[in-house]
């Protein structure tokens, strides 16, 4: 679990039109009816292929949703690591980083809905057995902060890098894990106006002198 954000960069997933395909029409019936409720057969007909042809490419009903998984949380690292990337000062990659995160995660469908009708499954992963999760994406979350502080856009000590990491991984977990919030979360400036006020402030307090 500690390597998962880094496996699922460098995964090597079935890249084809007929795998994409495959996927494309796993995650839907996915999103549609849950994980407990998900078989190949489903799949074939929504895809239109048969289930020998789906075998071909993922030999086990386990696989594809493993495969679909890492494609969706690649999708979401590719994404944000360029929203971040885009952008001038350790400000606006704090803001425009931590806005896109939230929408994307609050608006993913598949994670919308295990989390309505099937927490079980998906709950564990992201609290109580969240430590390899989080630990993943603290080192990665980490290794921006350290660019800023190798740019000299930032003066924050080594010991505390984890930690200002790990603090924005909980709180992106815990207004996904949780909908109803009086925070302003429902829209790009909203989103951007919370950023602004309660967390850009510390990054301006962390500027070289």
């Amino acid at each position: 679990m500690r390597d998962l954000l880094k496996h699922a960069l460098e995964a090597d997933l079935p890249g084809d039109e007929t795998a994409e395909r495959i996927m494309g029409a796993a995650l839907t019936q996915a999103e549609d009816f849950g994980l407990r409720r998900f078989t190949v057969d489903d799949v074939a007909r929504r895809v239109g292929l048969s289930r020998v042809t789906i075998y071909r490419y993922f030999p086990k009903k386990d696989q594809l949703l493993n495969a679909l998984v890492l494609r969706e949380m690649k999708r979401f690292l590719t994404k944000v690591d360029a929203v971040v990337e885009a952008q001038a000062t350790p400000e606006d990659k704090l803001i425009e980083g931590l806005s896109f995160s939230l929408g994307y995660l609050r608006g993913h469908r598949l994670l919308d809905r295990l989390l309505r009708t099937e927490p079980e499954l998906i709950l564990p992963q992201l609290t109580v057995q969240a430590g390899g999760l989080f630990a993943a994406a603290r080192t990665r979350i980490a290794a921006h902060f350290h660019a800023e502080i190798a740019a000299g856009r930032l003066s924050l000590p080594a010991e505390d890098v984890d930690g200002m990491a790990e603090l924005l991984i909980r709180i992106v977990v815990s207004l996904v894990l949780t909908q109803e919030t009086v925070l302003p979360v429902d829209d790009d400036v909203q989103r951007r106006r919370l950023a602004e006020l309660y967390l850009a402030p510390i990054v301006r307090s962390l500027r070289p002198a």
